[in-house]
């Protein structure tokens, strides 16, 4: 009787303990956070646990996934311990054979319809030729008859209202078969595509997560699951209206995003991350440097070029739409600008997280999206630089300290003066409180010139006979004018020639005003003079500089 007992308890009490039925989520990705490349997807369900061992299954997740990647979480009234979790991957079963079969007769009579009509179409042109030799034929014969003998003005009209006739007929006859033949091709192209698919379909698979849980106390409980997949990107865009009345930039930050992951992101709660998670964290071993004396190396026939060339490569990422922000309208009563819902920004570790305001949906399609992140007045001294040498153009700058908070990506910068667009630049990357150059486009009333005013060949001769030695001489003119209704200052800049060879001498005189720096941040020969111009006021600088060097030698980099 005891035995009988302990039997019937183990079958009730059994199920307590026992690997439950798997439970299929019906889950929904609900947070992204997207890096420079590739992106971070967390999906949530939600479930009522019953005690005991459960196996929680995630399916139809996209098969592009790094799966080093996955990490899993919850929390709820149940008490739950996470045994593990993994990726599933289940191949694609072939096609049933009828499917095939039913698109292959479709393609052989689409075929054979395009064959009919091409043939019915070199009818209708052979058609067409004779048409056009019997109009060639009256148009020479009726003059000819006109000659012997007058043709009834009926024959006339009948053979005139003939040919037109069925000249148009035909005409819209070609044009109609023409036209049919087109879409039956595009058919055959979209079943022959469909049966490629379906023929090679034993190569696809689906990918799932399987979570392992062991269910202490029941109750519900959020399973939350995040892994990082392909296809998508995000760079930086930037708005840079500059007031010179206040001496500021407002510098407004987008994010460009775009995805083909393979998933749509519905309403889903988004950050932007410049963490470059593709770069190795790992910093490249320190190694000696050896010089040695030049011998080029004999090439064998085993030696493996892609090895020398291969390097680790990033996700490339498909591209498409933008989808601006509009302003709100101005209302004639109360007028009120719109303004942008930026995003939040954090600081983890060595990156910035931007978390959008409010959710957002992406198709995955490689459609662009241009989403808000953040606004910063920058404050700073507006001037200009100028290198007449190689730009006829005077460049507005600022230079400007990036906010304690921010981390700027280098990219594209729309810029606006006054309120208009005046044209697009470009910033580096800069990190929180980082001062940078801010350019802020060409100003076409800063005129800048250089010009070159003499050019002078001393050929020594003593006694007749050339000396060993040649000397050049150069003299440059450049100038600065200012034709905007205020002072404005200007950093010139000119790169003069600096030996490098004890046979070559360079002398550089006449200069009737002196630069601020001879060697600007260290660069030989980089001078840089710093003009402050009222109004309609101009400033020329002369110099003239000596090369002497072997009468034989050929020099690089002369003008």
């Amino acid at each position: 009787m005891k035995k009988l007992f302990f039997t019937l308890s183990c079958i009730f009490l059994f199920p307590l303990f026992v690997y439950a039925q798997d439970l299929v989520a019906d889950s929904k990705i609900n947070q992204v956070t997207v890096y420079t490349q590739g992106a971070l997807v967390s999906r949530s369900a939600s479930f009522n646990l019953s005690q005991g061992t459960q196996k929680i299954i995630f399916p139809n997740i996209v098969p592009q996934i790094d799966e080093n990647s996955l990490r899993v979480s919850g929390e709820g009234s149940a008490e739950v311990k996470i045994l593990s979790a993994s990726f599933k991957k289940e191949f694609l079963k072939e096609s049933s054979a009828d499917k095939v079969r039913q698109l292959q007769d479709e393609i052989q009579l689409i075929s054979d319809d395009v064959k009919r009509m091409n043939n019915v179409k070199l009818v209708l042109l052979d058609k067409k030729e004779f048409l056009d030799s019997v109009r060639l034929f009256s148009n020479g014969q009726l003059p000819k008859d006109l000659v012997s003998k007058m043709p009834q003005a009926e024959e006339l009209e009948n053979t005139l209202k003939f040919l037109d006739t069925k000249l148009r007929e035909n005409y819209k006859e070609i044009v109609d078969t023409e036209l049919s033949i087109r879409e039956a091709q595009k058919k055959l192209n979209a079943l022959n595509e469909e049966l490629n698919n379906i023929s090679t379909v034993n190569h696809k698979y689906h990918t799932s997560i399987a979570v392992e849980l062991e269910v202490v106390k029941p109750g519900n409980f959020n399973l939350k699951a995040a892994y990082r997949v392909a296809g998508v990107n995000w760079h930086p865009v930037y708005d840079a209206r500059a007031d010179f009345t206040k001496s500021e930039v407002e510098l407004i930050s987008f994010g460009m995003v775009k995805q083909s992951s393979g998933d749509n992101w519905e309403d889903v709660e988004m950050l932007l991350s410049t963490a470059q998670v593709n770069v190795s964290g790992n910093m490249p071993e320190v190694q000696s440097w050896f010089i040695r004396p030049y011998a080029p190396r004999q090439m064998s026939q085993d030696d493996n070029y892609d090895d020398k060339i291969r390097r680790k490569a990033n996700t490339t990422f498909s591209a498409a739409r933008s989808a601006a922000l509009e302003s709100m309208p101005e209302s004639a009563v109360d007028s009120r600008k719109a303004v942008y819902n930026f995003a939040q920004s954090e600081a983890k570790g060595v990156a910035v997280v931007y978390k959008l305001s409010r959710p957002a949906t992406l198709n995955t399609d490689g459609s662009e999206y241009k989403l808000p992140i953040s606004s910063q007045t920058l404050k700073g001294n507006f001037e200009y630089s100028v290198y007449p040498r190689l730009s006829p153009y005077a460049y507005l700058v600022s230079e400007v300290i990036n906010a304690k908070d921010q981390q700027l990506l280098g990219g594209r910068v729309n810029i606006f003066l006054e309120g208009d667009f005046v044209g697009q630049g470009n910033i580096k990357s800069a990190g929180p409180s980082e001062e940078f150059d801010l350019y802020l486009g060409v100003d076409e009333n800063v005129k800048i010139k250089r010009e070159q005013l003499e050019k002078k060949i001393d050929d020594v001769f003593i006694a007749n006979i050339p000396s060993p030695n040649r000397k050049v001489t150069y003299k440059f003119k450049m100038t600065v004018e200012n034709y905007k209704n205020k002072k404005i200052k200007v950093n010139l800049f000119e790169a003069m020639p600096v030996s490098e060879n004890e046979k070559i001498k360079v002398n550089i005189v006449n200069v009737n005003l002196a630069p601020k720096d001879k060697d600007w941040k260290n660069k030989k020969g980089i001078w840089r003079w710093e003009i402050e111009l009222e109004p309609k006021a101009k400033q020329e600088i002369f110099y003239t500089y000596t090369l002497e060097c072997p009468r034989d030698m050929n020099l690089e980099g002369l003008e």
